[in-house]
């Protein structure tokens, strides 16, 4: 044996120790499951259609309104995926003009009609694609053959043939056990044909130097995190396996077909728990909101004992794996208010916005004001949604020691007035006209912005939108939210009050017994945050007690 085979095969052997530690670890993961208060939607049967519904006029013109109101703003109007929102978005929106797909089910990879409605029903994790599983089956089959008519070449299936000369939809052959043989197999498949890129451990920390076929950087999937763009079972990771994933690095494995290509599905399967998978499921969830006699008034109240609570699951818009995965939402109301309390895990307290590299903490909470809700995120144009928003930079400013620019720079006035020979109230002047009530030569504050407003008392900016670019706060005279927010150990808590009836025009109101329509966002500063670049859930549903 040669020095060299001798290395390679020391190498192997490290490779599958290795991995042999981590399947060890994996099978000891948590396998907590959600909160036993929130409502369990979404199921593989969800994702799958129930019936198949050819294309006609009147479907093709319920998938162009349904993707022109929920659709455009990523992928564009003309589906070339490059919407309003697409500037925002990482990994960038599927381009349904070129038409390659990453999810199929055919040797050509070319999609089936199901892989369509799959994807739009589950949405895609690892992306900022949202599940659409609460709209109407009829819906997304329109939905299906709409975006098929974006493709600039007829998107059509082969006849399916086997053998060499393989075409049409992959067949699977009949899965087979995964016991201990099938792992070893296993193991010794994914050290030689995926290590190289997903890493010795499945940490996705092989080859980084990759980019899609749009030339965009990409990386090499995580696979103990849970995150898999398709339907996280063993039969959908086969075909991802012997598929590949089209205009991806990801290749096809024509020769790993059979048993080795299921034990290779149920190898993946087994690097991450249920738990995990299920927690980047973008899922709707009803939220109670529970009537009691007092609302509590502080993220620390003993009331909220007394509140179920409710894991949203979160996806960032800017994919990456440091992210708030679960926002914890509790609610509750006593007929004339109504009090939120978010709970979200964040390290780092970010709660200035005062020099150029800082950004700020924050949470959102949107509330579709009609019962045919618009675009989850801002809307539509004449569709408004109510936004209130908490920052964590305006909550310092309510700390008793104020937080302001000259905090952060103790010598800007000499910085801006080297001469000796100033008048002494230059300085006192300007903290004056900041601190205190004139607002005569304060131009924001003066013209009623009330970012601008030192003497607000609330955190929180109420606000409304009706699509991108249009999100405007609402009068000062109508900013009736109040909100507390707290970090420890780690973690935010933030409570939002106001009465149940709103004020002013574009302002939610309350009914008990009623439905409302909402969702949630949360910003993390130290990530680079701001703006549109958050996490954010779905509209969910918040049931009010009568």
């Amino acid at each position: 044996m040669s020095k060299l085979q001798h290395l390679r095969g020391l190498q192997a052997g490290v490779v599958l120790a290795v991995l042999a530690t981590l399947v060890g670890l994996v099978s000891c993961q948590d396998q907590s499951t959600e909160s036993p208060s929130a409502e369990r939607p979404g199921s593989v049967g969800q994702w799958e259609p129930t019936t198949q519904l050819a294309s006609s006029p009147k479907l093709l013109s319920l998938g162009q309104s349904t993707y022109e109101k929920h659709c455009s703003a990523c992928h564009g109007l003309d589906g070339r995926g490059t919407g309003d929102a697409a500037y925002l978005l990482y990994p960038k929106p599927r381009d349904f003009v070129g038409a390659t797909y990453r999810l199929v089910s055919t040797w050509e990879g070319i999609p089936t009609d199901d892989d369509l409605y799959r994807t739009i029903s589950r949405g895609m994790p690892g992306s900022a694609m949202p599940s659409w599983a609460h709209l109407p089956e009829r819906t997304r089959w329109g939905l299906v053959h709409y975006v098929k008519s974006l493709a600039e070449h007829p998107i059509t299936i082969a006849p399916t043939s086997e053998g060499d000369a393989a075409s049409g939809v992959i067949q699977l052959t009949s899965e087979p056990t995964f016991d201990h043989d099938a792992r070893r197999i296993a193991t010794e498949l994914f050290a030689k044909g995926c290590a190289p890129c997903h890493g010795v451990s499945g940490r996705g920390d092989g080859t980084q130097e990759q980019f899609d076929d749009k030339g965009f950087p990409i990386r090499p999937r995580d696979l103990t995190t849970g995150v898999f763009k398709g339907i996280p079972t063993a039969e959908h990771i086969y075909r991802r396996i012997v598929g590949g994933l089209p205009g991806s690095p990801m290749p096809q494995s024509g020769y790993l077909q059979g048993d080795d290509a299921w034990h290779l599905a149920h190898f993946v399967l087994s690097l991450s728990s249920e738990a995990q998978r299920r927690r980047v499921e973008m899922l709707r969830f009803r939220i109670p909101v529970v009537r009691l006699a007092v609302i509590p008034t502080h993220p620390d109240d003993g009331l909220w004992t007394n509140v179920p609570r409710t894991n949203l699951h979160m996806m960032p818009l800017w994919w990456r794996s440091q992210r708030p995965e679960e926002l914890t939402v509790q609610a509750a109301h006593d007929g004339h208010d109504i009090a939120f309390l978010l709970t979200w895990f964040d390290e780092t307290h970010d709660h200035t916005a005062l020099r150029p590299q800082d950004f700020r903490d924050a949470a959102a909470l949107e509330f579709s004001l009609s019962d045919d809700p618009p675009f989850f995120a801002m809307g539509n144009r004449g569709e408004f949604v109510n936004i209130w928003m908490w920052k964590a930079e305006r909550q310092a400013d309510l700390e008793p020691v104020f937080q302001d620019i000259d905090n952060q720079y103790p010598n800007i006035g000499i910085d801006a007035y080297p001469n000796l020979s100033r008048s002494a109230l230059e300085q006192p002047t300007r903290n004056a006209l900041t601190l205190h009530s004139d607002s005569t030569f304060v131009t924001g504050w003066g013209a009623g912005n009330i970012v601008s407003d030192p003497t607000r008392r609330s955190p929180v900016e109420d606000l409304t939108a009706q699509g991108f670019g249009s999100l405007v706060a609402r009068p000062r005279v109508d900013q009736m939210v109040f909100a507390d927010g707290e970090h420890t150990t780690g973690t935010y808590r933030v409570i939002l009050r106001r009465s149940l009836n709103g004020q002013g025009a574009h302002a939610i109101d309350f009914d008990p017994g009623s439905i409302i329509t909402a969702a949630f966002a949360v910003w993390n500063g130290s990530a680079g945050d701001r703006d549109g670049k958050k996490s954010v859930t779905i509209w969910q549903e918040l049931a009010l007690e009568p």
